[in-house]
């Protein structure tokens, strides 16, 4: 009888081993103190320079906090199923979202929520996810688009760029509702993928009303191509996003804005010194009747320089970034940020940090809001991107403990 029951347990022990599936429980807890301080004009009709500061406690200053499940099962044959769910953080306040107390996504995964099916011919990812050319900013940024030391390129293009027609590009970092396709790894150090997101709004034939017009808003379509290869890595991305797409029930005018991001990213660890560069085009066009910034079109063009340098247990980053403003009506404001900070590791696991950064604001633009008449100055801030109320400069700082698991 014992011998049978040991049979037994042995069987279903190799059975859950051939089955080879994992679960696995991951997450990130970045917890820190801010400072942020803007000087210049407060509003368009005060030209005495004034100053705006803040302490807060903050998230996220190093690595995004987050917690995530993730599994795989291999299926046999080279094939395995794989899911993927990850949710951000707000630990500050004991919220979930990630970000302010304030801003906190009400989606619970909002990070990743993905289920794919993976085998010698690449991957099939199916669900929300990052954008191709999000990865570009935060691979290549030595800050990883984290904290006050994000280039300037990531914080004016994940702001509300057009802010005076009540549309955002919800799609800049991540997107819903995605089918993807990943390249296999076996491709000598060449590596890339396609995505779309479905729109998910209702057609109908014929389209005549305001009622029945065929929207795509939210529909986005992108790509990545790139090749890593020792200390080599190289990618150039490209992604298009409708972000608003509406039909006017009175005049029966139809209203667009698309969203237009293209970018070249590249890095060569040296040992001592690791590099980084990109540059970056963001274009939205907008329908005459739309217009943001005073203008039916905006290009944001942005460069960054950067390097990180291992120091013992310790590591030492900096970067230099810059974004100009484009657009029809010859104001073309432009922000520069210089930020450097240190990482210290206790283990392979926590953390100390420290960042310091400082932007710099020039020909800053004064814009109309055609609905409401109200104007504001527009320029990049220590904690966001072109937004109103911006000064001549901002100054910011992050001390924190990240721990990981």
């Amino acid at each position: 009888m014992k011998k049978s029951l040991v049979a037994l347990a042995t069987l279903a022990v190799a059975g859950m081993a051939s089955a080879q599936s994992s679960v696995t429980l991951f997450g990130i807890v970045d917890a820190g103190v801010s400072y942020y301080e803007n000087k210049g004009p407060a509003t368009t009709a005060n030209s005495a320079v004034v100053k705006s500061s803040s302490w807060q406690q903050t998230n996220s200053g190093y690595n995004s906090s987050r917690l995530g499940f993730r599994g795989t099962e291999d299926l046999g044959g080279g094939l395995a199923a794989s899911f993927w769910l990850e949710a951000g953080l707000g630990n500050d306040y004991g919220g979930a979202g990630g970000g302010t107390f304030a801003t906190a996504s009400s989606q619970l995964f909002n990070r990743r929520s993905t289920v794919s099916l993976s085998g010698g011919f690449g991957e099939i990812r199916i669900g929300r996810d990052y954008t191709a050319t999000f990865w570009n900013d935060t691979v290549f940024d030595p800050f990883g688009t984290n904290g006050v030391g994000t280039s300037a390129i990531f914080a004016a293009n994940s702001a509300v760029l057009v802010a005076n027609n009540g549309a955002s590009n919800s799609n800049y970092v991540r997107a819903n509702n995605m089918v993807a396709y990943f390249l296999p790894s076996n491709l000598g150090g060449f590596y890339g993928q396609a995505q779309y997101g479905f729109h998910e709004n209702t057609n109908y034939d014929p389209s005549t009303t305001a009622a029945t017009y065929n929207s795509k808003a939210s529909q986005y379509a992108g790509g990545r191509f790139g090749y890593a290869n020792g200390p080599l890595d190289v990618a150039v991305a490209y992604g298009e996003s409708t972000v608003a797409d509406t039909m006017n029930a009175i005049t029966g005018v139809i209203s667009t804005a698309k969203n237009k991001t293209a970018n070249l990213g590249a890095s060569y660890d040296l040992g001592v010194v690791k590099l980084y560069g990109e540059l970056s085009r963001v274009t939205t066009d907008y329908s005459a009747v739309q217009p943001v910034y005073n203008s039916d079109s905006v290009d944001l063009d942005g460069a960054l320089i950067g390097v990180t340098a291992p120091i013992g247990a310790g590591l030492i980053r900096a970067s230099f970034s810059t974004v100009k403003l484009n657009n029809d009506n010859g104001a073309d404001p432009k922000a520069n940020k210089f930020a450097i900070g240190y990482v210290h590791n206790l283990s392979k696991r926590t953390a100390l940090y420290a960042t310091a950064a400082y932007t710099k604001n020039k020909d800053s633009i004064t814009t109309v809001n055609p609905t409401t008449g109200v104007s504001s100055t527009y320029g990049l801030t220590a904690t966001s991107g072109f937004g109103g109320g911006a000064g001549k400069s901002s100054t910011g700082y992050d001390f924190g403990i990240r721990h990981s698991f």
